[in-house]
């Protein structure tokens, strides 16, 4: 895909399902990153309430469960740019404590009809870009200009290997799941923790000012 946008460069034309894909992947990944630079500190500091967090897990699982009931007749290549775009939105919906990256991109996937292997593929297509460029940001406000401790390297190493390979594994076991089920598992799965939030927040273990 990055051989096929730097092609499409030098052709000024998309032919190829790799071309049209690759430039999907770009204007879908512009509204969060330039979200995430513009609101970082709003979303930090006024989004992640336990109640919202229960309201957005419940909202999204009933979202997904309903998109998830439309007729699978494409491809993500198929995507027209501004339908890519409008994956990007969602996808910058997700900067929000309890919106899933993953959950939201495929539930607009759905909506424009891409069959759920294919939404999956994309969502996971999506997160390369996004994550490589938090990583970028992170690493260096919190890491390279950051003050760790003696040592660190180490256990930063481990950790960066760890998340790849079960990043890995879980992406490889979704997509064989979604082959054979439908999304059903993770609606269940959403509304179950805004259920447990709601009655931690009732019990008095979580607060709940508004």
């Amino acid at each position: 895909m990055v051989r096929a946008f730097f092609r499409t460069l030098r052709t000024r034309s998309l032919e190829t399902p790799d071309e049209r894909l690759a430039w999907i992947v770009v204007v879908a990944t512009i509204p969060a990153g330039v979200v995430g630079l513009a609101f970082e500190d709003a979303i930090t500091g006024h989004l992640g309430e336990p109640w919202q967090i229960a309201i957005l897990l419940a909202v999204f699982a009933v979202v997904l469960w309903l998109v998830d009931r439309r007729p699978a007749v494409r491809e993500a290549h198929e995507l027209s740019l501004r339908e890519g775009f409008a994956v990007g939105v969602a996808q910058a919906l997700a900067l929000a404590p309890g919106v899933s990256r993953s959950g939201i991109t495929i539930s607009v996937g759905r909506l424009f009809r891409l069959d759920r292997d294919a939404a999956a593929r994309l969502s996971f297509l999506l997160l390369v870009p996004t994550v490589l460029g938090a990583v970028v940001l992170k690493g260096l406000q919190d890491v390279v200009l950051g003050d760790l401790p003696p040592g660190w390297q180490g256990p930063f190493a481990v950790g960066v290997l760890s998340a790849w390979g079960t990043g890995l594994l879980a992406i490889q076991w979704l997509l064989g799941y979604v082959r054979r089920h439908t999304y059903g598992l993770f609606v269940v799965y959403r509304l179950v923790i805004a259920a447990i939030i709601v009655l931690m927040i009732a019990g008095g273990l979580r607060s709940a000012t508004f």
